[in-house]
């Protein structure tokens, strides 16, 4: 049915296939390019690289972008559930060349990618003021302590800037519709739950609002393939694949960084529905009451595409 690219990914990706494969999906892999910056060594070249990538060739990197960067990790006091390494640097170097006026951020956990977001934008646009990132969580309390709210590091990281972001908890994916007009944004950061179908409603909820041929970026996009290693070396490790199975299965631009994907929205957005509808049919990591309400929630907002 799809031999060359099982032979290409099956090993790499089994669960996805084996789960397509069991559902009667037929969801065909697309490559993509991969640009993974993995130390501050590699920042420059790897933002070069990037930026051919994303259209912006020539544009390189300020020489203050890894020490920013590299003061924001030193005083980072949570890592629960955040951002390694490469995908800072890769973060960092999308935002700065894409360079958007603002970003909608999808789980706001201890708050500290939205700062990094936040720190990113304004070493680009350094006379703007007030509020470039509002970020949404559908939990008040921070999941590592329950007695913290979500994006209680902030302040602490962000001191002359904590005002440049915006936690909107509790609530939805779908809230974007209350900071966003459609069309409007050109970047947005998805890092909530990985539980397949979420990342696909959170892509669906956020894309009437992202410009055509604008950009979602992905965390977590090896997340299950890492906790499938980590189970054969011995260690339990919670397995999700949601992120993985949607960025796999795009057929539209992406890259790479690694566990941070980019997908790029196509200018007719309704073309990502087919897509949307094969991994539908996937089996849900979500398998308690709320797996016939998502099925519904994804359903709703194939509406809402044009």
């Amino acid at each position: 049915m799809r031999s060359e690219l099982l032979n290409k990914s099956s090993t790499r990706f089994p669960r996805f296939w084996r789960a397509a494969d069991a559902s009667g999906v037929n969801i065909s892999k697309t490559d993509c390019p991969v640009c993974e910056i993995s130390s501050y060594q590699d920042y420059a070249s790897g933002y070069n690289r990037l930026a051919e990538l994303l259209g912006h060739p020539g544009k390189e990197a300020a020489a203050s972008d890894v020490e920013s960067l590299h003061q924001l990790l030193t005083r980072r006091n949570n890592a629960t559930g955040s951002l390694g390494l490469s995908d800072c640097l890769f973060l960092a170097a999308f935002v700065r060349i894409i360079s958007p006026k603002r970003i909608v951020e999808i789980g706001t956990g201890s708050g500290f990618s939205a700062a990094l977001l936040a720190l990113a934008i304004h070493s680009q646009n350094c006379g703007q003021s007030g509020v470039c990132v509002d970020t949404i969580d559908v939990n008040a309390e921070y999941f590592g302590n329950e007695n913290l709210n979500v994006g209680f590091e902030i302040q602490h990281l962000l001191p002359d800037l904590s005002d440049a972001v915006r936690v909107h908890a509790p609530r939805q994916s779908d809230f974007i519709g209350n900071l966003a007009k459609p069309d409007e944004l050109e970047l947005v950061f998805i890092d909530a739950d990985h539980q397949h179908p979420r990342p696909l409603l959170d892509v669906l909820r956020v894309a009437p609002f992202v410009r055509g041929c604008g950009w979602i970026l992905l965390h977590d996009t090896r997340l299950g393939s890492m906790g499938c290693g980590s189970e054969k070396a011995g260690c339990s490790y919670d397995a999700c694949f949601g992120a993985e199975w949607l960025f796999e299965a795009w057929p539209f631009r992406k890259i790479s960084g690694g566990n941070v994907g980019a997908i790029q929205l196509p200018l007719e957005k309704r073309q990502v529905l087919p897509t949307a509808k094969k991994l539908l049919k996937l089996p849900f990591e979500v398998r308690d009451q709320r797996n016939r309400h998502l099925r519904s929630e994804v359903r709703k907002c194939f509406t809402q595409l044009r």
